[in-house]
């Protein structure tokens, strides 16, 4: 049985619970129903109505543990047009704040609260039932889930008080029955700040395969978040890279041996930058790294695999080397392993210390 909730209390404006100087106010944000591996995002605004008084708003951030999943990110937080830190906030009279959020699930697990009056992720009292319509309800939740989380605004001038948006989001199961989304599937729309790049992603290792860079198979576009002349990329949203690695292109491989390299971005890292319309400039780059035996396909990572290598590669940086002209861009990523990255023995014979080098040639529309 899909989750129904009733929303007994909802406070919808600063004024419903407020004195001349204190207040609180509550409102809530719903995001459309959501598929495993992609993501909703919305606005919301928070308006200062006086024509003669300025708002400060002390900080504006995630209700501690409320988002522990990560289901919910803020993207960007403005007034009027500008861009601002979510710290020491000022709204000049008249003006409007407005914070940009994105839904991506995780998975199928409903957020366990019990606030606004309402309560989630708690077991339903049993009522006997017949077995298939028990078994019918049993499918139906496992295909479906609800996230909730909170927002406060804290404000100290004119008056002090806190302001909470609530986040509801509504996941179901990803077009392939996916239950859990894992990164680097996600969909991406140019557009309204986001920026997506599609194209190749090549890979080079010397001292692993000769040859020069080999070009891999991504498996979605890379979305960047742009705000004025900043750009921000969260890597767990970072597509998968596929690498294969055959024992007669390998020779420290067994004879007979196929092994798969998985590449994506790790997960909870933000990587920010600069673009100045012709480059793109990141740093906090970080990448998730994988092996395991056998040739790996993408659907099989989407269920998920049995990794003998896992281990994650932080602190890179991506450069623009060719601009952005007519729609092509060429950037680049260079850095040098550790010994031993991985743990793994056999790895590890051809990962410690090995160069890796990484071209996205192709194209970036905005």
């Amino acid at each position: 049985m899909r989750f129904r909730f009733l929303i007994l209390v909802v406070v919808l404006a600063c004024a419903a619970c407020s004195s001349e100087t204190q207040f609180s106010g509550w409102q809530t944000e719903t995001f459309d129903l959501t598929e495993i591996t992609d993501s909703s995002t919305k606005t919301f605004v928070l308006a200062n109505s006086s024509n003669d008084k300025e708002q400060h708003i002390r900080a504006i951030a995630f209700d501690r543990g409320s988002n522990a999943a990560g289901h919910f990110r803020i993207d960007t937080i403005e007034v009027g047009n500008m861009v601002v830190e979510p710290d020491d906030i000022i709204i000049p009279p008249g003006s409007a704040l407005s914070v940009t959020v994105t839904y991506t699930p995780k998975n199928l697990e409903t957020t366990k609260a019990s606030y606004g009056g309402w309560i989630t992720g708690e077991d339903e009292r049993w009522i006997p039932s017949h077995p298939d319509k028990v078994k019918e309800e049993e499918e139906a939740d496992e295909a479906y889930a609800i996230h909730r989380s909170i927002i406060q605004a804290v404000y100290d001038h004119p008056k002090e008080g806190i302001f909470y948006i609530q986040l509801v989001g509504e996941a179901e199961e990803g077009p392939d029955g996916e239950d859990e989304s894992g990164g680097g599937f996600a969909s991406c729309e140019p557009g309204d700040g986001v920026a997506c790049y599609t194209g190749g992603f090549a890979i080079d290792i010397p001292q692993l395969v000769p040859g020069g860079p080999q070009l891999l198979e991504l498996t979605g576009p890379v979305r960047m978040n742009i705000s004025g002349g900043s750009v921000k990329m969260y890597m767990d949203e970072f597509p998968f890279a596929i690498m294969y690695l055959r024992s007669e292109e390998v020779p420290q491989l067994p004879s007979g041996v196929t092994a798969t390299l998985i590449i994506n971005g790790s997960e909870g890292v933000e990587a920010e930058g600069t673009f100045d319309g012709s480059r793109v400039t990141l740093s906090g780059v970080s990448f998730r790294i994988r092996a395991a035996l056998g040739e790996i396909t993408s659907e099989q990572i989407r269920s998920g695999i049995s990794a003998l290598v896992d281990f994650d590669v932080p602190e890179l940086e991506i450069t623009t080397i060719s601009p952005l002209s007519q729609g092509e861009i060429t950037m680049h990523m260079e850095t040098s392993l550790p010994e031993n990255p991985s743990g793994n023995e056999l790895f590890d014979q051809f990962l410690s210390g090995a160069e890796i080098i990484a071209i996205m040639e192709g194209n970036l529309e905005y």
